[in-house]
């Protein structure tokens, strides 16, 4: 089978957070391992045909399965504790244009924390282009993430985007990568971007987001599809304006939450809050992500700006 190094999801670079940072890993393992074996099979039994149907019904069990989940379950989130200092100048958040933090150059360093503030690793992020008109603002992000000693596990390019008042973050282009050993996959995506207002005030309702993605995957002996991976953005709330303090100094940030749900085949639906402190001059500056119980389980911290 061959192999490639799929880049199917992207780090989060603006405004969401860890989203099933967990579940997503498990999937794609879980995945990576199912076409590994499935290969396997066809060329040990010679019995291509056979095979492709076994295999496409344990996925389509899997898909039931997780449909069914999905419908039975009924609990509702455990909202995560209230954090957070008021800004004194509630003001300063719309003080400055968007992104007017970031040049051609800069270079941003955040560190990844788990539930229990131990450090996990790095996303090292560098402006490779920004532009700049009346209404927008456009830049390319080149990044990488590394574990908590420094080796590069992923990397990507994304863009951001400033237009008619709103930060616009493509789902599409947030979730975290994995390289899959073996398996060369086809995948179509379709969604629509979450927009975060220009200007915020407190109790203000954001509109939803979501991202699906239909994938295939290929091998030299035939190809089978993957059942949809969806994930949902609901629930969104500007809180207030807070000061967040991070080792390059106090930002005044919009704290908004919302609830993140991923529908994964085989594992099912998971569910969580995600809270995200935006930097109108630069984007996010903090995150934190809690379980469907309430319980903190990441953290993402801004701990340099050059």
């Amino acid at each position: 089978m061959k192999t490639t190094k799929i880049t199917l999801f992207l780090i989060l670079f603006f405004a969401v957070g860890n989203i099933a940072d967990a579940g997503a890993q498990s999937w794609l393992e879980r995945l990576g391992k199912r076409a590994e074996e499935t290969a396997k099979r066809k060329v040990e039994r010679k019995v291509e045909d056979k095979v492709d149907k076994a295999v496409d019904n344990v996925f389509d069990k899997a898909e039931e399965k997780a449909k069914q989940k999905k419908s039975g379950s009924s609990a509702t989130l455990v909202e995560p504790p209230e954090t957070g200092t008021p800004a004194l100048n509630p003001r300063d958040w719309d003080d400055g244009e968007p992104y007017h933090a970031l040049k051609k150059g800069t270079q941003i360093v955040y560190t990844l924390y788990d539930g229990k503030g131990k450090v996990q690793g790095y996303n090292q992020q560098e402006i490779i282009d920004i532009t700049r008109t009346k209404n927008s603002v456009n830049a390319v992000v080149s990044g990488s993430q590394t574990n908590s000693k420094g080796k590069v596990e992923n990397s990507a390019s994304v863009s951001l985007r400033y237009h008619n008042g709103n930060f616009h973050v493509d789902l599409l282009s947030i979730m975290l990568p994995k390289d899959m050993q073996g398996i060369d996959v086809d995948a179509k995506v379709s969604g629509q971007d979450m927009l975060i207002p220009g200007k915020l005030t407190p109790g203000q309702t954001l509109p939803d987001a979501t991202a699906t993605f239909k994938m295939k995957v290929k091998s030299s002996e035939g190809a089978f599809d993957v059942p949809s991976l969806t994930f949902r953005v609901f629930n969104r709330r500007a809180i207030q304006a807070e000061s967040v303090d991070t080792p390059m100094g106090k930002f005044i940030c919009f704290k908004i939450t919302q609830t993140v749900e991923a529908d994964y085949p085989i594992i099912g639906v998971q569910r969580g809050t995600s809270i995200t402190w935006i930097g109108k001059g630069m984007g996010v500056v903090k995150t934190e992500h809690y379980d469907a119980k309430g319980k903190l389980t990441s953290r993402m911290l801004l701990t340099k700006l050059q």
